[in-house]
């Protein structure tokens, strides 16, 4: 979307230039004086666009392992209580004025769930440091804010409180789907 909003933008110097460029020699050929008005209107258009740096397309899978499990490359961290966990970054883009919601939904919602048992460990998602509300198995937050032109970065993590006493060691896991939406 940004990059769409840039060529408008180089379109639009163009189109300039070349009038400009018609209204001085146009001025040089008649020996009275000439002169013109131009209207510009530019019409940018909205932009809003969330991007993830661990996940793909929107999607991120997050595991994590509990108790004395060897893990092998790539499974993930260790569930541990009252332990925030950072899964990295989400880049947003907005210059609209009515605001934006971010909805994360979560297949077990809002939970850590075993791959071997009915086991799951809840936890808060947090979007730029802030708690996110869950209703079901939906993380919603909703901001005015515009963004700079480049984006604005937020810290995406979950936090885990008590691991309840009868949960089972092992893998644990969960798939979150980033979505944006204009308010």
């Amino acid at each position: 979307m940004v990059r769409k909003a840039v060529g408008f933008v180089a379109k639009t110097m163009l189109v300039l230039a070349v009038a400009l460029g018609a209204l001085s020699s146009v001025g040089a050929l008649s020996t009275g004086k000439t002169s013109a008005t131009i209207h510009l209107t530019v019409i940018v258009p909205p932009v809003l666009q969330l991007s993830l740096n661990f996940g793909n397309g929107g999607v991120a899978q997050i595991n994590g392992y509990l108790g004395n499990f060897a893990p092998s490359s790539r499974v993930g961290f260790a569930i541990v209580p009252n332990a925030t966990i950072p899964l990295g970054t989400a880049r947003l883009v907005s210059n609209l004025s009515s605001g934006y919601s971010i909805i994360v939904q979560s297949s077990n919602g809002g939970a850590l769930k075993s791959q071997t048992s009915n086991s799951k460990i809840s936890y808060t998602l947090l979007i730029g440091g802030v708690p996110v509300a869950r209703s079901g198995d939906c993380f919603t937050i909703a901001s005015m804010s515009r963004t700079m032109r480049d984006g604005t970065d937020l810290p995406v993590s979950i936090a885990l409180g008590a691991i309840p006493t009868g949960a089972s060691s092992g893998i644990y896991s969960d798939n979150l789907l980033f979505n944006v939406s204009a308010n």
